[in-house]
């Protein structure tokens, strides 16, 4: 394992991504008997899930530049995004918060 993965924060900052992604879909199934405070709620961690993924995104592409296994990690991930039709995963990113800032507002806007 290379010295980035290997990093005591890195470890963490990923345990708190997954922990944070497991917590998030667990409670996505309930979505549709959701009040619109709770909705609200849940986009909001969503958002702030995607925010630890952005600042991991970042962390890992500047390691690429020293660490052959986060270059790999990112080109694999950068592959990934472009499948989806995006540059990379920040690209990717920036359109999911767009997606669910629509979402919220589109909520607000069902009174």
């Amino acid at each position: 394992m290379s010295n980035f993965f290997k990093s005591d924060q890195v470890q963490e900052n990923l345990q708190d991504i997954f922990s944070t992604y497991q917590r998030i879909a667990s409670v996505t199934s309930k979505l549709p008997s959701m009040s619109k405070k709770e909705k609200l709620n849940h986009i909001d961690e969503c958002k702030g899930l995607i925010d630890k993924q952005k600042t991991f995104y970042f962390r890992l592409s500047l390691a690429a530049k020293e660490d052959p296994e986060a270059a790999d990690m990112r080109v694999r991930i950068d592959a990934l995004s472009s499948a989806f039709g995006y540059r990379d995963l920040s690209e990717c990113m920036e359109a999911m918060v767009m997606t669910l800032e629509q979402a919220a507002q589109a909520e607000i806007d069902r009174d």
